[in-house]
């Protein structure tokens, strides 16, 4: 029976704001104001904060799926594009 806790499991390990900054191509401050404000997934260790780049890759791509147009109605319409 494996222990859940076993330290040979590989763990993703964090990065920090400079690294996710260039990762998602933005300046770090604007990094580290978006995780003060929620907007992206991170936490906060002592001064630092740290992300998963699995979780920024995840809200990177919900992100650009919520910014596709959705097609015409049948009554030739567009819809109103969701925030």
């Amino acid at each position: 029976m494996k222990d859940e806790y076993d330290d040979t499991t590989p763990h993703e390990l964090p990065i920090d704001s400079k690294t996710a900054a260039a990762y998602l191509n933005i300046h770090y401050k604007t990094v580290e104001l978006m995780a003060r404000m929620g907007e992206i997934p991170a936490t906060k260790s002592g001064k630092s904060w740290q992300f998963l780049r699995s979780m920024l890759s995840d809200w990177l791509r919900e992100r650009m799926k919520s910014n596709l147009r959705k097609p015409p109605t049948k009554d030739g319409q567009k819809e109103e594009r969701r925030q």
